[in-house]
C-alpha cells in the first residue's frame, strides 16, 4: 500500500512538471492556455493531503486538454494555406484553355511586372527569328540606367547580352533590362510599346494596354487576369525552348545569386513558372504554372496583400485544380473583357503602401512640350481620380506622352494632364475628349517650361540648404557634396 502511494506521487510529479512545457510549446499565443499555465505553477499550499486526489484529477484534465489543443495546433500547421484571392483570378488548362475556376477576370488591372510576360514574348520571336541572338551585347542606356528597382544597375555605356537580360527580366523583374531589351529590339521604348499592343490586339487581349516593357505604373497601363492566363498559354504553347528562364531559380550576378522572385519555384514540387508583379497600385500579383500528370494548368492572382499571401493564394488554386475531374467547361477565350475605360481599375496603394502618398505629382523640373488638361482641382486626389477615369479612354489611349498629375504655379491648383506631346498632337486629344462630351483645355510648351523652371529652382535652393552639415554654427561653410 505505502509503494502504492509513493508511485502515485512520483506520477503526480511529473505530470505536474511536464504539463505547463506543453501548453507553453503548444499554444503559447493562445490565451486560455497562459491562463492554465499559470494556474499549475501555483498549486494550493493548503489541504494538500485531503485534496490529494481532487489535484490529481484536474492535474489529469488539464494534461488531456493541452495535448489535445497541441494535436489540434499540429493539424492546422500541417494544412496548407487556402487564402481566397481577393483582386481578380482566374485558373485555366495551360493547353485546352478551360477554366477551372475565375473571378472579376475581364476586369481591367494594373499588370506591374506581369508586363514582362509580353516583354519576353517579343524577345522570344525575335531570336526565333533571328533579329537578335542570345550572346548580341545590348548597350544600357540613360533611360534604361534610370529605371527604379528592382534592378540591376549596370552603368550607362556598358553592355549587356540579350541571354543575360532575359535572365534579369524573367528571374529578377529587373526593370532596367526591360528597357535595355526594348530598345535594343526596337530601337526605342515607345516604338517597343506600339509592337506590344499590336501583339496584344492580335492575340485578342482586349483589356490590355502597355505604355512601358516592365510595368511600373502608369494610369493607361492595364491588363486583366483573363488576358494575362491567354498570354501564358500562348508563351507555353509556342516557346517551350524559352521556359527554362521561367522556373531558373536564381540569377548569378558576379558573385551574387539574386533569387527567383517566383517562391513557387522552390516550395511547390510540380511548379514550373511564371512571373510576379508588384506596384503599390496593383498590389502583389503572380502568373503560377504547374504540372501534374502531364497537365499543365496555370493560375492568376492579382491584388494580393503580400507576396506570401499571393502564393499561397496560387498553389491552393492549382492544387484544387489538379483535384478536379474531367468535365466540359468554358473557354478562357469566351470570357469577355469589360470595355476599355468602363471602369477604373482598384488602386491597392493605401493598402499595400501605407507609407507612400496616395498620389505622385509629377516631378515639375521633368515637364516639357505640350500638354491636354482635363480641368483644375484644389486636391491632387481629386486630380487623380480625373485623370485616372480620362486616361483610359480611347483618346488617352491613343495620345502618346505622359499621364501625370502636376501642382500647378502660384498654389493655382492641380490638373490631370497628358503631357510631352507637340502642338497639333495636344490640340487633336482635346478635340477627341470635347466630341465625347469630356472637358480639356490645351496647355502650352511655356506654361510647361514655367512650371519646370520653378521646380528647378526649388530643388536647387533645396540642395543648397542641405548641404550645410546639421548642428553646425552658422558660419559653417556649405559642405560640397559629392556622389549621393
Amino acid at each position: 500500500m505505502l509503494l502504492l502511494k509513493k508511485l502515485s506521487l512520483i506520477l503526480l510529479s511529473l505530470v505536474l512538471l511536464v504539463t505547463p512545457v506543453v501548453a507553453q510549446e503548444s499554444d503559447a499565443d493562445d490565451p486560455d492556455a497562459a491562463a492554465a499555465t499559470s494556474e499549475e505553477a501555483a498549486p494550493p499550499a493548503k489541504a494538500k493531503d485531503q485534496n490529494k486526489q481532487q489535484d490529481k484529477q484536474q492535474t489529469k484534465s488539464k494534461a488531456t486538454a493541452a495535448a489535445a489543443k497541441k494535436d489540434k495546433k499540429a493539424k492546422a500547421q500541417a494544412a496548407p494555406a487556402k487564402p481566397e484571392p481577393k483582386g481578380p483570378f482566374i485558373l485555366i488548362d495551360a493547353k485546352s484553355g478551360e477554366v477551372l475556376m475565375e473571378s472579376r477576370s475581364g476586369e481591367p488591372y494594373y499588370p506591374a511586372s506581369l508586363t514582362k510576360l509580353m516583354t519576353g514574348y517579343l524577345i522570344f520571336q525575335k531570336l526565333r527569328s533571328g533579329q537578335l541572338k542570345p550572346e548580341q551585347q545590348l548597350v544600357v542606356s540613360e533611360l534604361a540606367h534610370s529605371q527604379e528597382p528592382s534592378k540591376i544597375g549596370v552603368p550607362t555605356g556598358k553592355t549587356v547580352t540579350v541571354d543575360f537580360a532575359l535572365q534579369a527580366l524573367l528571374v529578377y523583374s529587373a526593370n532596367d533590362m526591360a528597357y535595355v531589351l526594348a530598345e535594343g529590339a526596337a530601337g526605342s521604348v515607345p516604338a517597343f510599346a506600339a509592337e506590344m499592343n499590336a501583339t496584344a490586339k492580335r492575340l485578342g487581349l482586349t483589356a490590355s494596354h502597355f505604355q512601358n516593357p516592365n510595368g511600373l505604373f502608369d494610369p493607361r497601363h492595364v491588363s486583366s487576369a483573363r488576358d494575362l492566363a491567354v498570354l501564358a498559354a500562348v508563351i507555353v504553347a509556342e516557346f517551350p525552348e524559352y521556359q527554362k528562364y521561367f522556373v531558373q531559380p536564381f540569377l548569378e550576378v558576379g558573385k551574387k545569386r539574386l533569387p527567383n522572385r517566383n517562391i513557387l519555384v522552390r516550395t511547390m514540387p510540380e511548379a514550373d513558372g511564371m512571373k510576379t508583379g508588384f506596384v503599390c497600385a496593383s498590389g502583389f500579383n503572380l502568373v503560377a504554372t504547374a504540372s501534374r500528370n502531364g497537365r499543365r494548368l496555370i493560375a492568376v492572382v492579382m491584388g494580393m496583400k503580400s507576396s506570401a499571401a499571393r502564393a499561397a493564394a496560387a498553389r491552393a488554386m492549382l492544387e484544387a485544380g489538379f483535384g478536379m475531374p474531367p468535365a466540359p467547361r468554358r473557354k478562357v477565350a469566351d470570357i469577355t473583357n469589360l470595355p476599355q475605360g468602363a471602369i477604373v481599375p482598384v488602386d491597392m496603394t493605401s493598402t499595400v503602401c501605407r507609407s507612400k502618398p496616395p498620389v505622385t505629382i509629377q516631378d515639375g523640373a521633368e515637364l516639357a512640350g505640350w500638354a491636354a488638361s482635363f480641368g483644375t482641382y484644389d486636391s491632387a486626389d481629386k486630380a487623380q481620380m480625373a485623370l485616372r477615369g480620362r486616361a483610359l479612354s480611347p483618346a488617352g489611349l491613343a495620345a502618346g506622352g505622359a499621364a501625370a498629375v502636376i501642382e500647378l504655379p502660384d498654389n493655382s491648383g492641380y490638373s490631370p494632364v497628358i503631357w510631352g506631346l507637340d502642338q497639333g498632337k495636344s490640340a487633336s486629344v482635346c478635340a477627341q475628349y470635347k466630341q465625347d462630351g469630356a472637358h480639356c483645355d490645351v496647355l502650352p510648351a511655356v506654361l510647361l517650361d514655367k512650371i519646370a523652371l520653378l521646380a528647378k529652382a526649388r530643388k536647387a535652393a533645396e540642395a543648397a540648404q542641405s548641404s550645410i552639415e546639421q548642428g553646425a554654427d552658422a558660419d559653417q561653410k556649405p559642405v560640397r557634396r559629392i556622389g549621393h
